[in-house]
């Protein structure tokens, strides 16, 4: 079904525009499990935002004020964990390492897994940085960390209020892992460096040596084949939610 979070983070995601609307969006997202509790007047003070331009936003969606954007998100809540539960009755982030494509043995991809789950558990947020495509592959991945209450959102340039620090977990995904190299070359004033990174990549040349740049690097074997690392990254991402799922929220 088509839930409220999911078009709020198609907004937030696919903008090109620092406003109010992506500002509201953004503290959606950062105060999720919040919101049930805050009031229209308490939203409007602690984000910052004016209550019109709160409306505006929500008559965007298609509701007629606040209170009724509001049900629908916490209802939505809702189902979005049925979902996830019914979803993952006879699911094993072991069965998901076990046919998926990897560079290692399975023991070391599930302890790898495990603890990169940690960190993201541990993390007050989490940044996606990548292309277009591969983002739109990790929306599930985004949609029910979020539903669990952590903060996910995609990296976008124009947004000035991004700074990072060891409290952040940043998720790069790259098939050659170039764009993540150029990145932390143009992007130094966010403090990339301060926060715990994951590279997903085809690229073994990032996973050992002087050239890792990340500190956990997910290497899936392949050729830079844009469809077969596709396939890869929702298997990863599948595999994520899983295992975050099942040790941190159960």
């Amino acid at each position: 079904m088509n839930l409220l979070l999911s078009r709020i983070l198609t907004y937030l995601n696919g903008t090109l525009l620092y406003d109010s609307h992506y500002q509201f969006c953004k503290f959606i997202i950062y105060n999720y499990l919040e919101l049930e509790d805050l009031s229209f007047n308490e939203v409007s003070l602690k984000s910052g935002i004016s209550k019109k331009d709160i409306l505006d936003f929500c008559i965007l969606l298609g509701f007629n004020d606040y209170e009724s954007f509001k049900a629908k998100l916490v209802r939505d809540h809702m189902i979005r964990l049925d979902q996830i539960r019914a979803r993952m009755l006879g699911v094993s982030s072991e069965k998901l390492i076990n046919e998926m494509e990897k560079s290692c043995t399975n023991e070391t991809m599930k302890e790898y897994i495990s603890i990169i789950c940690e960190a993201i558990f541990k993390a007050k947020r989490v940044i996606l940085v990548g292309a277009l495509f591969p983002m739109s592959i990790a929306v599930e991945f985004q949609t029910d960390l979020v539903t669990f209450g952590k903060p996910v959102i995609q990296y976008h340039n124009f947004d000035k209020d991004i700074n990072l620090d060891e409290n952040d977990v940043t998720i790069f995904i790259s098939a050659t892992g170039r764009s993540m190299n150029s990145f932390i070359q143009i992007k130094k004033e966010l403090g990339v460096d301060k926060a715990t990174s994951i590279l997903i990549t085809q690229n073994k040349t990032y996973v050992f040596g002087e050239h890792k740049i990340a500190d956990y690097v997910i290497h899936v074997p392949g050729k830079f084949d844009g469809i077969n690392f596709n396939y890869q990254i929702m298997t990863i991402c599948d595999l994520l939610r899983v295992h975050y799922y099942q040790q941190y929220y159960l």
